[in-house]
C-alpha cells in the first residue's frame, strides 16, 4: 500500500517539476489507485510543502542526475533499475543525498538477495514516512487506507 502512494507522489511530482500545478493534474494518471491512497500522496506533498521540505529552488533543480556510483558490492547487491529509481527520488527532492546512502546502507546490512526495484520501493516508503516522525514532527501522514473528507 505504501509503495503505491510513493508512486503516486513520484507521479505529482514530476509533473510540477515540468511546471504543472498541484491542482491542475490530471486524475487519469492516478485510475487504478484506490482514493485513500491518492489522498495520502497529496496530503504528504502539501505537508512538505508547508513545513519548507519541498520548496520553489528544490523544484526548480536543474534536472540533471545526481552522481552516486555503486561501488563493485553495491551492484553485487542492488539493481541497476533500484539504483536508478534512488537517483530519481534525489533528482524530485522526495530524499535527500544522506537518506539515500542510508537506504543503500540498510539494502546492504539487511538484504540476502538482490535488491530489486520494489524491495527498493519498499525501503523508499519505510524511510520516507517513518523519518519524519522520528524528527519529532508533529505532522500526521495519511498511511494509504484513510481519506481525507
Amino acid at each position: 500500500m505504501r509503495t503505491n502512494v510513493i508512486d503516486i507522489i513520484i507521479q505529482l511530482m514530476r509533473h510540477v517539476r515540468i511546471g504543472e500545478s498541484i491542482d491542475s493534474i490530471n486524475s487519469e494518471y492516478f485510475k487504478g489507485y484506490d482514493k485513500s491512497e491518492i489522498s495520502a500522496a497529496y496530503s504528504w506533498i502539501l505537508q512538505k510543502q508547508q513545513s519548507g521540505d519541498l520548496n520553489e529552488r528544490m523544484l526548480a533543480r536543474e534536472l540533471s542526475a545526481p552522481r552516486r556510483i555503486l561501488h563493485t558490492a553495491e551492484r553485487v547487491v542492488i539493481t541497476p533499475e533500484a539504483h536508478g529509481y534512488l537517483l530519481e527520488m534525489v533528482m524530485l527532492g522526495l530524499i535527500d543525498y544522506q537518506r539515500m546512502e542510508y537506504i543503500i546502507e540498510q539494502a546492504m546490512l539487511h538484504s540476502i538477495e538482490r535488491v530489486n526495484l520494489d524491495k527498493i520501493k519498499d525501503y523508499v516508503s519505510r524511510f520516507a514516512f517513518d523519518s519524519d516522525m522520528k524528527k519529532g514532527s508533529r505532522s500526521v501522514y495519511l498511511q494509504g487506507n484513510e481519506s481525507i473528507n
